[in-house]
C-alpha cells in the first residue's frame, strides 16, 4: 500500500513537471571549445540526465575493479566459514549419535576450516571421547587449559576422564581447580566431594561440603546429614590418637543430625569416658526422641557401670517413655519386663506385635523367653524353632553385646555418606551381606531367659501355629527344638 502511494505521487509530480515544461518551453545554449550550441531546455535537461547516468556507471565500474580482490577474498572466506560450520554441525550430530569415527573426521575438517581453536579443540575432544580415544581427548582438553575462557570446561572434561579410569587423585585435583575458579559449577562440587569421600579424606570432604552449602549447591537437610556421617567417621579415625578431638567431632555430629544413632552412640561412649554422664544422657535421649534404635537403648542402659540392675531397668523405662508408641520402645519395655520377671506385662506388650502379622525372628525369640519365664518349655522350644525359620529384619537385634554396635568398615562409611545423607536411611551391613553375629542369635536369648515355674496363662495364647510342611518338634528330644 505504501509503495502504491509513492508511485502515484511520483506520477503526479512527473505529470505536473511535464505540463510546466510544455507551457514554458524555453531555450538552453552553451559554448565549449569555440563551439556554440543552442537547443530546447527539455532536450538539454535530458542530455544532462543521460550524461550523469553514464558518469555513475563509469564510476561504479572503476570502484568494482578497485575492490574486486577484497571482495573475492571475502567471498572465499565466507564460503570457507560456511563449510566449516557445516562440518561442525555434522561432527556434533555424529558425536550425539555415537558415531565416534565420523565425529573425529568432521571435527578435523572443522578445525582446518574454522579459525576458532577453542571451539575446534573442544569439538575434537568430544569426538575423541565418542570414538573411545580418551588419550586424544585428554590431549585436547589439556590444550584448552591455556585459554582462560575454556579452562573450566577443560577441567570438567579432564575430571570425567580421570573418574572413568578410576584415578581419584587426578579427579580431585581437576575438580578442585574448577571449584575454585567457577563459583556456580555444581558439577565441580559433586565431583570433588565424591572423590574425597572415595579416598576417605573426611576432613577435606567436610571443608568441601561446607563451601558447597554456602554456595547453595546442596539442600540444607542433606548437607546436615552428610556432615553428621563425615564427622562421625572422622571421630572414629581419631578416637585412639586424640580422644578429646574425637569427642568434639562426635558432639558436632549429634548437633548436625541428632537422630543419627552411630554419632549418638559414639558421643555417649566418649563422654562417658570423660565422666560427663549428664551430657551423654542428653545426647542419647535426643537421638531416641527422633529415631529410636536398639544401640541407643543399650548405651543408655550402660551409662553408669556402677548402677544396679534395677536402676538400669528403670532408666530404660524412662527412655521408652520418650517415644511410647514406637515399636522399639515397646520392644525395650518387653525386654525390661522379661528381665524383671513380669510375665503379665510382657504378654500384654508382645501380643499386639505378634498379631500384626508374621512375627520376625526377633519377636519369636522374645516370645520364647516369655514362654520359658512362664514355665512352658515345650512352647518355648516351638517359638525357637519358628525363630530359626522366621524372616529376619534390619532391627539390629544381632549386635555383639561386648563389641561395637556399629562395626562399619571404611567402605560402609563411604556408602553411609549418601545412604543416610541423601535418603536418611541407616544401613545395616551385616543384614545386607546376610551375616549374623553368632553370639547374638535368638537361641542365646532363650538360654539366658529366667526360668520360672508356676501357674501361668494357657499355653494356647502364645501357640505358634505349625505350618503343614513343618516337621514339628520332637517333644522327647529337647535339642531338636533349638534354633539351627
Amino acid at each position: 500500500m505504501i509503495r502504491l502511494i509513492i508511485v502515484v505521487i511520483i506520477v503526479i509530480l512527473t505529470t505536473a513537471l511535464g505540463a510546466f515544461l510544455a507551457l514554458n518551453p524555453g531555450h538552453a545554449s552553451f559554448e565549449f571549445l569555440g563551439t556554440q550550441m543552442e537547443m530546447p531546455f527539455v532536450v538539454a535537461a535530458g542530455a544532462l540526465i543521460l550524461f550523469s547516468f553514464l558518469m555513475l556507471v563509469l564510476w561504479w565500474g572503476i570502484y568494482m575493479l578497485w575492490t574486486s580482490p577484497d571482495k573475492v577474498k571475502s567471498f572465499l572466506s565466507r564460503r570457507r566459514r560456511e563449510q566449516g560450520y557445516d562440518a561442525l554441525e555434522r561432527a556434533l550430530i555424529a558425536s550425539a549419535a555415537g558415531d565416534g569415527e565420523a565425529a573425529v573426521r568432521q571435527a578435523a575438517r572443522a578445525d582446518a576450516l574454522l579459525d576458532r581453536p577453542a571451539l575446534s579443540r573442544l569439538l575434537a575432544a568430544r569426538a575423541a571421547e565418542a570414538a573411545g580415544h580418551p588419550e586424544r581427548a585428554e590431549t585436547q582438553y589439556e590444550a584448552l587449559l591455556e585459554d582462560p575462557r575454556t579452562r573450566v570446561v577443560a577441567r570438567r572434561g579432564l575430571t570425567q576422564l580421570a573418574h572413568d579410569r578410576g584415578d581419584l587423585e587426578a579427579t580431585a585435583e581437576h575438580a578442585a581447580d574448577a571449584f575454585d575458579k567457577a563459583k556456580g559449577a555444581r558439577w565441580a562440587f559433586d565431583a570433588l566431594f565424591e572423590a574425597q569421600v572415595a579416598q576417605g579424606r573426611w576432613d577435606a570432604a567436610l571443608e568441601t561440603l561446607g563451601e558447597g552449602d554456602r554456595r547453595k549447591h546442596i539442600a540444607p537437610d542433606i548437607s546436615k546429614r552428610r556432615r553428621a556421617v563425615l564427622l562421625t567417621a572422622s571421630a572414629l579415625a581419631s578416637e585412639t590418637s586424640d580422644s578429646d578431638h574425637a569427642r568434639d567431632l562426635a558432639e558436632s555430629a549429634c548437633r548436625a543430625a541428632p537422630g543419627f544413632a552411630p554419632a549418638a552412640n559414639l558421643a555417649s561412649r566418649l563422654l562417658n569416658a570423660a565422666r560427663k554422664y549428664k551430657k551423654a544422657s542428653d545426647v542419647l535421649e535426643a537421638s531416641w526422641t527422633l529415631a529410636p534404635h536398639p544401640a541407643i537403648a543399650r548405651a543408655y542402659r550402660d551409662l553408669r557401670k556402677s548402677d544396679t540392675r534395677a536402676k538400669r531397668l528403670e532408666r530404660l523405662k524412662g527412655l521408652a517413655a520418650l517415644q511410647p508408641e514406637h515399636r522399639e520402645s515397646k520392644l525395650v519395655l518387653i525386654d525390661v519386663a522379661l528381665e524383671d520377671n513380669d510375665a503379665a506385662t510382657a504378654r500384654t506388650l508382645i501380643a499386639p506385635l505378634i498379631a500384626d502379622g508374621p512375627p520376625s525372628s526377633r519377636l519369636c525369640a522374645l516370645a520364647a523367653r516369655l514362654a520359658r519365664l512362664e514355665g512352658e518349655d515345650e512352647q518355648a522350644r516351638r517359638w525357637m524353632a519358628r525363630a530359626a525359620h522366621a524372616s529376619t529384619e534390619a532391627d539390629w537385634s544381632d549386635m555383639d553385646p561386648d563389641g561395637n554396635a556399629f562395626p562399619y568398615t571404611a567402605d560402609d562409611w563411604k556408602r553411609m555418606v549418601y545412604i543416610y545423607g541423601d535418603e536418611g536411611r541407616l544401613i545395616h551391613p551385616r543384614y545386607e551381606r546376610y551375616e549374623r553375629n553368632v553370639e547374638a542369635v535368638p537361641e542365646t536369648a532363650l538360654l539366658e531367659a529366667p526360668h520360672k515355674r508356676g501357674p501361668t496363662r494357657p499355653a494356647a495364647y502364645f501357640e505358634a501355629p505349625r505350618p503343614p510342611d513343618d516337621p514339628g518338634v520332637d517333644d522327647d528330644d529337647e535339642d531338636t527344638g533349638r534354633a539351627r
